[in-house]
């Protein structure tokens, strides 16, 4: 019975270790909005610029690094500037290299408005700009690098720079009724409530969105804004077609394996010493 306990117990123990330790926890945080925040933030809607705050702080993840900023215009890095972000601006309407999306420069990316929103900043082929380089984008992620994306508008490709991101969904969202998920503020994030918004979402795991994400904002069941943390890309190729994302935060199903685990090992061990009892009261009774 003691040898038997042992092998259970090494099992269970090893089962549980690996369950444990296979999520990812060195990716970046993602967080996409239908809201320009920038736009509204930066004509001063407290709104906006609360929001603002908690997006940039999600995605930077503790990091002080400075805020990699995509933008043709100047209305979000004047925003970012005036919340106290340090921030460092690549306009996407000229060419760049890859080696801007530098993980040991800065914390994360964020990508300004599409103009379709109404006085926002980035064209079409702006956007397309910044997704032709995915695989810089990939191994920034990869290291930790975070992305944030505010609303495409009218763009169906506005945040095809992060792979499985989204279909966009379009939609006339309204300025108000915008409530936060549960796990968007367990995240930290916050409802935007008072400005026009521009595009919806569409529900994680369909549409070209991945399974992956998570919905933090939502109006009238409808998904406004999706998030995703510790994620990791993986590319078999150097286009976004090619890539899929993952996140490090373990799907309901994986916790219930790890606790399950967890009991076997508990189990064993309450095995494993009912045998050494056994075994010193039958040494007392041949003595």
């Amino acid at each position: 019975m003691l040898k038997l306990s042992h092998v259970t117990f090494a099992a269970a123990l090893a089962a549980a270790t690996a369950l444990a330790s296979s999520p990812a926890s060195a990716g970046g945080n993602i967080f996409l909005t239908g809201h320009d925040t920038d736009y509204h933030g930066y004509f001063g809607s407290t709104s906006a610029q609360t929001a603002m705050t908690a997006d940039v702080n999600f995605v930077r993840n503790g990091s002080a690094l400075p805020l990699l900023v995509f933008d043709s215009g100047s209305e979000l890095a004047d925003l970012l500037t005036s919340l106290g972000i340090p921030n460092v601006v690549v306009s996407p309407s000229n060419p760049f290299l890859d080696s801007v999306f530098d993980p040991a420069t800065y914390s994360a990316f964020a990508v300004a408005s599409n103009t379709s929103c109404g006085g926002c900043d980035l064209t079409d082929s702006d956007d397309a700009n910044i997704a032709s380089h995915i695989s810089a984008i990939s191994a920034f992620f990869n290291a930790g690098g975070g992305i944030l994306g505010l609303a495409a508008g009218g763009n169906p490709d506005g945040y095809a720079y992060v792979p499985e991101a989204a279909a966009n969904a379009g939609g006339f969202p309204p300025s108000d009724g915008f409530v936060e998920t549960a796990a968007g503020t367990a995240a930290g994030l916050v409802a935007e409530n008072g400005d026009p918004t521009h595009n919806y979402f569409p529900t994680p795991g369909t549409s070209g969105l991945s399974s992956a994400y998570q919905v933090a904002e939502t109006n009238s069941g409808n998904v406004e804004s999706v998030f995703l943390k510790n994620g990791s890309i993986s590319c078999a190729g150097a286009t976004g077609d090619s890539c899929v994302i993952t996140s490090g935060v373990p799907e309901p199903s994986t916790w219930a394996m790890m606790l399950l685990g967890f009991g076997f090992v508990a189990g064993a061990l309450r095995t494993a010493k009912r045998g050494r009892k056994l075994l010193r009261h039958s040494a007392l009774a041949t003595t």
